[in-house]
């Protein structure tokens, strides 16, 4: 079984959020470092591996050069900078994974959405993604208000679970 992985479409996500969409604008690179973060607080600590796509292009660099590409790691996420496009290294990214049903896509762009539909790959909307923390923190305060749940949901029971399972290991 392929680890699973989740592709973010970075500015796509950035623009949506009431706070970096209008920092974006003033300091490309503190928006990025906050998103960063962001995205790092909002994926589950079981081994999902994050990948986090920028467009090199919107990179400010000197007038020789066009802008910043390749990977690197930060704060735990893979964050790359696609030569092309953050659209285009995604798409490519879902078409030629050996096991596109182990992504989950974090974007509002439509063909980006539909490649991902068409290769098996799940989806995240966008404001799906950025409610992510808002809902655990909501969760945790109401587990540690009562010293003991009443009752636990089927759904509750497999968030439990999928928290506390051991990942498994890669054959």
């Amino acid at each position: 079984m392929a680890r699973r992985e989740v592709l973010i479409d970075a500015y796509n996500v950035m623009f949506a959020h009431p706070r970096l969409g209008p920092l974006l604008r003033r300091s490309l690179e503190q928006a990025r470092e906050e998103f960063l973060i962001l995205v790092s607080q909002r994926l589950p600590g079981d081994g999902t591996l994050g990948i986090v796509v920028f467009d090199a292009t919107r990179d400010p660099s000197p007038p020789t050069t066009k802008g910043r590409t390749g990977r690197t790691t930060h704060r735990g996420l893979q964050v790359v900078f696609a030569r092309e496009s953050a659209d285009a290294w995604i798409q490519q990214r879902i078409r030629e994974h050996d096991d596109p049903a182990s992504l989950t896509i974090v974007t509002a762009d439509r063909e980006i959405l539909e490649t991902a539909r068409a290769h098996g790959s799940a989806t995240m909307r966008v404001s799906e993604f950025l409610q992510l923390s808002s809902r655990r923190q909501k969760r945790m305060r109401e587990i540690r208000s009562s010293e003991k749940p009443e009752h636990q949901s089927t759904r509750e029971i497999d968030e439990w679970r999928r928290l506390f399972e051991k990942p498994r290991e890669e054959e």
